[in-house]
């Protein structure tokens, strides 16, 4: 076999033709999956617009119990959607991830055929320049002969460059395709921890009606109840925290407090804990009765809950909304409420550290399940605690 003839093989097995049709097939069959997929999201996503409709409908009408209790159904039922999309955006990242792997493994084993190939045509090369030039030209026995040599070892060198170029893209290639591949296992990740919280959403959700009409006993009448009750909780919060911010924080700034502590920063007090109801929160299943003032953080009862800032107590009260609530006064006008505890870890007008445990979460008061009300007030207003909080 001549060199040239040689080069050309090398050639289409550096271009990695076996198996490429077998590739394509299995990506194109992942590809079909994929598309199906998105085609089931987008059902989902027209059926969850009925739903948002139905609840902006019911956001406008009169506050009522049965108005109450459709909102909350509706709620439910694009919960449960949410969780199937997010199941479905999992299955999807899987089948990505799939094609990438399939990629993978492809450039992997073109590269290493490139490889190889580099190492005859070096191999070749290195036994060809063992024969000296003037061996070359007084050996020949014809010009032809000699330009035959010389062609070769010009072919050869031609194919090695070209391999080494081929063997250098598959590389590149081969590591953009690792890049995708950390950045879907992420995103895949992300999803799974998404789907996690949706789950978490849902159960409140469902636990919202029960709660709801075990407080009112099913009765109109006490809905009305229950509405003035817990508005007037909240009024009267309001209005101690107000009076109270000016005396303690005399008191926070003569104790000197901690010589770390930026005003207005925040650590969070359950850091390890599920986000299920954000600061007003559209989706709030009781938001007729009152505007959501803080955030959820949903964890299992008697975890411990930590002091967001260094303060004093206010009070460790139970009341009708929050159950067993705390409020600790900080400098700056800031306040924090942590509610719903299954029991307290502070006492009132104590001065507790940042990160101190000052309760244990539970489900007391007006609650759907384990978890946390934690809010952030500034001159006894209601602020979005995710504002400041900084870890």
């Amino acid at each position: 076999m001549n060199w040239r003839g040689f080069g050309l093989i090398v050639a289409l097995i550096a271009l990695g033709m076996p198996g490429q049709f077998v590739f394509a097939e299995e990506v194109n069959e992942l590809e079909g999956e994929i598309a199906d997929r998105e085609a089931r999201i987008d059902q989902i996503q027209d059926q969850m617009e009925e739903y948002r409709a139905r609840v902006n409908e019911l956001s406008n009408e009169t506050a009522g119990l049965l108005n109450d209790i459709a909102l909350i159904e509706n709620q439910t039922a694009i919960a449960e959607l949410n969780i199937i999309t997010a199941q479905v955006q999992i299955e999807t990242e899987q089948l990505e991830l799939q094609i990438l792997d399939q990629r993978i493994n492809e450039e992997t084993a073109r590269m290493e055929r490139q490889q190889d190939m580099m190492g005859e045509l070096l191999f070749e090369m290195h036994k060809q320049s063992r024969v000296g030039l003037l061996e070359v030209i007084f050996g020949a026995e014809s010009f032809n002969e000699l330009f035959s040599g010389v062609e070769l070892l010009t072919s050869v060198n031609t194919d090695l460059n070209q391999t080494y170029q081929a063997t250098t893209a598959s590389k590149e290639r081969l590591e953009s395709d690792h890049v995708d591949q950390e950045v879907r296992v992420e995103s895949l990740l992300r999803l799974q921890d998404d789907l996690e919280a949706l789950v978490l959403r849902l159960e409140h959700q469902e636990t919202a009606k029960d709660v709801l009409v075990s407080e009112t006993q099913s009765s109109e009448a006490q809905y009305r109840v229950l509405m003035s009750e817990l508005r007037q909780e909240q009024q009267y919060i309001t209005s101690q925290v107000s009076s109270l911010q000016f005396e303690l924080e005399q008191k926070l700034s003569e104790s000197g407090g901690e010589s770390d502590y930026v005003v207005g920063t925040m650590i969070s007090p359950l850091p390890d804990a599920i986000l299920t109801a954000y600061y007003h929160d559209p989706t709030y299943p009781f938001r007729h009765l009152f505007e959501h003032s803080g955030i959820d953080l949903a964890a299992p009862t008697g975890t411990p809950i930590r002091a967001a800032a260094p303060g004093i107590v206010a009070w460790t009260r139970t009341g009708r909304s929050y159950g067993n609530y705390t409020m600790i006064i900080h400098e700056g006008g800031f306040a924090t409420l942590y509610a719903h505890m299954s029991a307290f870890g502070a006492n009132a007008g104590e001065y507790v550290t940042r990160g101190q445990t000052i309760g244990y979460v539970g489900s007391t008061g007006f609650s759907t399940g384990p978890h946390l009300h934690f809010e952030v007030r500034l001159n006894g207003i209601p602020v979005n605690p995710y504002t400041y909080i900084t870890d």
